[in-house]
């Protein structure tokens, strides 16, 4: 059998190099993917007439499990994605009439008016006099309709505001009140009539009252406030600008991102800004079209990742890859381990994104839906039957023996888990001609990926997994109750019967 050599420093002396020599091509993986495992039958995108027939007559959706199945199967048509993402990301409960969406939109256009309107006045409050918006923060150079001379400056570098200076500028802007509701700025155009109505105007005071008091609740830290700005200056411009929706200078849909990130980063604390979110927010607003709710489902979707953006919980995400991989395909994983590639970090971009930069800007959108559909997941009603299946087949090859499993399989192990692992292992043959990392890295940022291919081969690695627990819990009981009938204990538990 061909093989090459690879030589690293050795860790415990550099003087030394350590030779590993790794055969060219890999032994087979744990686990048979060519076995037969029944998967599901890909669909066609789910159309109008299909989730339109979901709705009552009042526009509750009936079954939430019905919907995210059949975006899981197949995704959905572009021309109603706006309508099932509201219900598949949660902005909306999936009980609620259509009249007490409307209701909801109006609470979420006037909190996040008001949210908008409060770092905005504390930016001005926090500058010097004469400073122009610019040098304040208010607007960032790729907004403005013509090039800016350099002589004015982008938002500039300040003494940092003392925290007594802090508090009397945050006591001072509640006297500052948001005014009047641009509707149609907002994304919004058809409410703008309705609202501006005499008869309308003392629901909207009542809803800006306590959208006030929900502001007047919370701290900024303007200094952080003004880091995170510049930071977000800079990721905007370069976001999706090969995709028409963002192209060209002044684009607004680029205010628009720089207004949501902003009010999202200076509102929470633990996270802030960070790079990558201005990726899963482009989706969201491409999507959804408008800046309200756009602005409520981000906010909604990274309390579900924020893990995802601190360290420690990326490393937890990635290690599952690892303890899967461990698992399903342990030596394709001593491959990388022998590149120094074990930590399997190049997936991170995989992870965090969604797949974002491994397919079209449409594919990756139909790919976000479907892994965001929860389907299938190891603690999902699906991945149950299926665990369920396989253990009455084990049930009755085992002869009827009756016994608790008890599967020691890890639930943590999400859907996008194993379509990292899929893609890993799809990739293995090419993966062990690699010498080195940098092979490696252009390999991986190289790949070309058919979605449907990648999703089906996703699925066939999770029933799989889902057998192989089975499986190993009925081998593990098995050898229990062997040792279990040879101790001494047994022994004279038998001898005096």
């Amino acid at each position: 059998m061909s093989a090459h050599l690879i030589q690293r420093p050795c860790s415990e002396d550099d003087s030394f190099e350590k030779v590993d020599i790794v055969p060219a091509t890999l032994p087979p993986p744990n686990v048979d993917l060519n076995a037969y495992v029944p998967v599901s039958q890909r669909t066609a995108p789910l159309s109008r007439e299909q989730f339109e027939g979901m709705l009552d007559s009042d526009g509750r959706l009936v079954n939430e499990h019905q919907l995210r199945q059949a975006v899981f199967l197949g995704g959905v048509q572009p021309c109603i994605r706006k309508e099932v993402w509201k219900f598949l990301f949660g902005i909306y409960p999936c009980s609620s009439t259509a009249r007490e969406r409307e209701a909801l939109l109006l609470d979420y256009i006037i909190k996040y008016n008001e949210l908008k309107a409060r770092w905005k006045t504390l930016l001005v409050l926090g500058s010097v006099p004469g400073q122009t918006s610019l040098e304040q923060g208010l607007v960032a150079r790729y907004q403005l309709p013509t090039e800016v001379p350099l002589h004015s400056p982008d938002l500039t570098q300040q003494e940092p505001i003392m925290e007594k200076a802090m508090d009397d500028l945050n006591s001072k802007a509640t006297g500052v009140h948001a005014g009047s509701i641009d509707f149609s700025a907002l994304g919004h155009h058809d409410l703008a009539a309705e609202y501006s109505a005499p008869e309308m105007q003392q629901r909207v005071d009542c809803l800006q009252l306590q959208a006030r008091v929900y502001v007047n609740r919370k701290r900024i830290d303007i200094n952080q406030l003004r880091a995170h700005i510049r930071v977000i200056d800079k990721d905007v411009p370069r976001t999706d600008r090969d995709v028409e929706y963002f192209k060209g200078h002044a684009n607004p849909h680029l205010t628009e991102l720089r207004e949501i990130l902003v009010t999202f980063a200076c509102y929470n604390h633990a996270l802030g800004y960070a790079q990558g979110m201005n990726d899963i927010l482009a989706r969201f607003l491409y999507v959804l079209g408008s800046e309200v709710e756009t602005f409520w489902c981000f906010q909604r979707y990274m309390k579900t990742i924020q893990n995802d953006f601190m360290e420690e919980g990326m490393v937890h995400k990635i290690d599952l890859v690892r303890h899967l991989l461990t698992e399903t395909d342990s030596h394709l994983l001593h491959q990388l381990e022998t590149q120094e590639l074990g930590n399997l970090f190049f997936c991170h971009r995989w992870l965090l994104l969604g797949f974002k930069r491994e397919f079209s800007f449409q594919d990756s959108l139909r790919c976000f839906e479907i892994m965001s559909s929860h389907h299938l997941e190891l603690h999902s009603l699906t991945a149950e039957r299926a665990l369920m299946k396989e253990e009455m087949n084990e049930f009755a090859n085992s002869g009827g023996d009756a016994r608790s499993t008890n599967l020691a399989h890890v639930k943590e192990y999400t859907f996008e888990v194993f379509v990292c692992a899929a893609i890993l292992m799809e990739s293995r043959e090419e993966l062990a001609k690699c010498t080195d990392p940098g092979m490696v890295f252009t390999f991986i940022n190289n790949l070309k990926f058919d979605l449907d291919d990648v999703l089906t081969k996703a699925e066939k690695l999770f029933f799989t997994y889902c057998k192989k627990t089975v499986s190993e819990s009925f081998e593990l009981i098995d050898s229990n109750m062997s040792k279990r009938s040879r101790s001494p204990f047994t022994s004279l538990f038998h001898k005096s019967s």
